[in-house]
């Protein structure tokens, strides 16, 4: 059975010196807050008892999704009023379970103050990739990167302006906009707390008041005009890929972002695991990928790095052909210089 090398993030450097993008998985927001790990909202949720009118409706609708479960109630809601029958438990459940959604994410979601010093090594890291795609919801990624852009101007772009995301971000969004010497774009491929649906499908990306924080105006804005987070939090690969389908914005990401990050990829923080198997899909559509290099938690007894890297090996290579070829690298994901761990030292370095 072969043995795969574990590397620092240094030698990973050092092969390739530039990669095109990155991917952050669940692991990447574990790393900066332990309780992020592997809670859903949902079960956060139901542990607190926020859920106590609408957890049937979770229950009938075999999901777990919050925005599914918002919208099948405001629909309900509009149908029933248009036969001029309201019911005010449909109201009660759709107030029940936004508002559990927003007490459960304040419930798990550190403050920024506490981790200030993580979010400006992250913006340097992130700076170094054409493109990052994060698979999580919560505001570590977009604090960071807000943080880098106040230091060095617009460096981090999202595609979203005036809170509407620009389709044609392939034209010029890439190009540098002074004072910033570099550019990097942002996408979020299971949507974000950030990203919100009114009840006529537009999409718009939520900012925070003056003199407000951002969960304040994330709960202001679901709080008004039927607004319902765009975010995906369902259980199964083809559940989430039917929520990627309900949304404009998640759609154009899977089709037109996820297929073309460039030859090269880092991944940190992600599993490989059957229940993101699209997101594979969707990046290996990319014939010109010719190299990844993914991290490797070797700190849990729960978890043995050799499994880890075979099973991602196995992942990667069915999608090999006689004209293709994808070399895998695996690196240690707590190595200097790579996410929220400290830069590498010239001594690291030598």
């Amino acid at each position: 059975m072969e043995n795969f090398s574990i590397a620092q993030w240094k030698d990973i450097l050092h092969e390739n010196n530039k990669w095109d993008a990155i991917l952050l998985g669940n692991g990447a927001s574990i790393a900066i807050h332990d309780e992020f790990s592997y809670q859903t909202l949902h079960s956060v949720a139901e542990k607190n008892g926020l859920l106590a009118t609408a957890a049937p409706i979770f229950k009938n609708f075999k999901t777990k999704d919050f925005e599914h479960v918002l919208l099948a109630c405001r629909y309900a809601e509009r149908v029933n009023s248009a036969l001029g029958n309201p019911d005010p438990k449909i109201s009660a459940a759709y107030t029940e379970v936004r508002k559990a959604l927003i007490d459960a994410v304040r419930n798990v979601h550190p403050e920024h103050s506490q981790i200030k010093s993580d979010l400006e090594i992250i913006g340097t890291f992130a700076s170094e990739f054409k493109t990052v795609v994060s698979l999580n919801y919560d505001f570590i990624l977009y604090w960071a990167i807000l943080s880098f852009n106040s230091a060095k101007g617009i460096w981090f772009k999202d595609a979203f302006l005036k809170g509407e995301f620009q389709t044609g971000w392939e034209l010029d969004w890439r190009d540098p906009r002074p004072p910033a010497k570099g550019a990097t774009l942002v996408f979020y491929p299971h949507g974000s707390l950030l990203v919100a649906r009114d009840d006529i499908g537009d999409e718009s990306k939520i900012a925070a008041s003056k003199g407000n924080n951002l969960l304040g105006s994330i709960a202001e804005k679901w709080s008004s005009k039927g607004y319902v987070p765009v975010f995906v939090s369902e259980g199964t690969s083809e559940e989430k890929l039917a929520a990627i389908h309900r949304s404009h914005y998640l759609t154009h990401v899977y089709e037109r972002v996820l297929p073309t990050l460039g030859e090269s990829l880092v991944v940190y923080g992600w599993a490989f695991d059957e229940r993101d198997k699209h997101v594979l899909d969707a990046i290996l559509k990319n014939t010109k990928i010719e190299r990844i290099a993914v991290s490797v938690f070797t700190d849990s007894p729960d978890v043995n790095p050799q499994e880890f890297c075979r099973r991602v090996d196995k992942a990667v290579h069915q999608y090999k052909s006689p004209e293709r070829t994808i070399d895998v690298k695996f690196f240690d994901s707590k190595s200097p210089g790579c996410w929220n761990n400290n830069p590498i030292s010239d001594e690291t370095s030598a």
